[in-house]
């Protein structure tokens, strides 16, 4: 898939980090490095900087509930154990079927990605989608060290904004580094895609202009807009990647539902109603 279509602001740590290293916390709660990767490939297709950060407080909040249930013993209650056991029990049947229920090797075919296509090219059609490059300066953990990334961020915006070679400056300053190598060059972008303060930036742009510095997220961007394209119908490459998702989605859900079915046909459910209906206090139809 393309990768403008998993949404460009990806995250990148600009040099690696020790294992050891917190690069998050919430009072005594810390994330390392290792953790915040681990949990970035839990997203699946790819995920956007401030995704990512969302992500990270909603773990660090996580953490921080489960240790404070637990200096109440909060876990030991019956009814709470029991839960945890239910969800644990769920994880390892969800991951079984998983498992079992896999897609074939190559699918799906050319033929049914066209077919599909065919079928429903009336209705595909392509948002309004821009073509943008970016230098991206990541906000500071630390309160002392924002005010001089600020400034860092403002000056490449005025170095920018006066003419100096954009790609360039990308490659030697920015600090997203899935696009740093390629100059920031985003590629196309759905609209729906950007963070609401560059929408609004790009939306005022002319192609060929770069925007002033951008406050969105986990920092700051200064972004030039190479070309705009308005909602069109999709053509067969562009639609192919989200027809593919929809293919496997399809054939998964045929697969687990399969599985299911033949294990129900094995040895099919035997439930006394009687007595099922007298533990939930309702009377037996």
């Amino acid at each position: 898939m393309n990768r403008t279509l998993l949404f460009a602001f990806a995250l990148a740590l600009a040099a690696p980090l020790a294992a050891a290293q917190d690069v998050a916390s919430l009072g005594s709660v810390k994330m390392s490095a290792d953790e915040v990767k681990r949990l970035a490939t839990l997203a699946p297709g790819g995920m956007t900087d401030d995704a990512l950060e969302a992500l990270v407080r909603q773990e660090l909040v996580r953490r921080a509930l489960l240790e404070e249930a637990k200096a109440h013993q909060w876990d030991l209650r019956p009814e709470v154990a029991e839960r945890a056991s239910l969800a644990s029990e769920d994880v390892v049947a969800s991951s079984w079927l998983d498992s079992v229920a896999t897609l074939p090797a190559g699918y799906p075919a050319e033929a049914d990605i066209r077919a599909l296509y065919e079928k429903n090219r009336a209705y595909l059609r392509m948002p309004k989608r821009y073509h943008l490059s970016q230098i991206f300066i990541r906000r500071p953990a630390k309160a002392e060290d924002v005010a001089a990334a600020e400034k860092r961020a403002a000056d490449l915006a005025k170095r920018a904004a006066s003419g100096s070679d954009f790609a360039g400056l990308a490659r030697k300053e920015s600090e997203d580094a899935p696009t740093r190598d390629q100059g920031g060059d985003l590629g196309w972008v759905p609209e729906a895609a950007l963070l609401p303060e560059v929408r609004a930036a790009v939306g005022s742009l002319k192609p060929g202009e770069t925007s002033g510095l951008i406050a969105a997220g986990g920092g700051w961007h200064v972004v030039r807009l190479a070309e705009v394209k308005e909602p069109d119908a999709a053509t067969y490459e562009e639609a192919k990647p989200s027809l593919i998702q929809a293919l496997r989605r399809t054939k998964l859900a045929e697969l687990r539902k399969a599985h299911i079915d033949a294990l129900i046909a094995k040895t099919p459910p035997v439930i006394d109603r009687a007595r099922l209906s007298a533990l939930h206090g309702a009377p037996v139809k």
